[in-house]
């Protein structure tokens, strides 16, 4: 859900997949977007038209099949807005250039 804090008041919400977990959330420079890094995946909204843009998932090595997945928990764009960083639970940060 997305508010305004000055007014005090519910804008909407942005629908993701019911069971995914938000661990981080950062707005574009040009406030045009929002990325969230979710349990699954990292997603960016266009917040005019309020739809999924993007869903990056990189790719990682299998390690077992009770292994608990790397997932992103830390979010930063570039000041021009080209290029996104994730920090994820394998003590990786990766690089997405994601300009639209």
């Amino acid at each position: 859900m997305l508010w305004d804090l000055n007014e005090g008041k519910h804008l909407y919400s942005l629908e993701g997949k019911g069971d995914d977990i938000i661990n981080a959330l950062v707005f574009s420079p040009n406030r045009y977007w929002l990325c969230a890094a979710t349990s699954s995946c990292i997603k960016i909204w266009d917040l005019e038209s309020k739809t999924v843009v993007d869903e990056l998932k990189p790719e990682f090595a299998n390690v077992g099949k009770k292994s608990i997945p790397d997932q992103a928990v830390s979010l930063a764009w570039s000041a021009d807005g080209q290029t996104l960083f994730a920090g994820f639970t394998d003590n990786v940060v990766r690089v997405w250039s994601v300009g639209y």
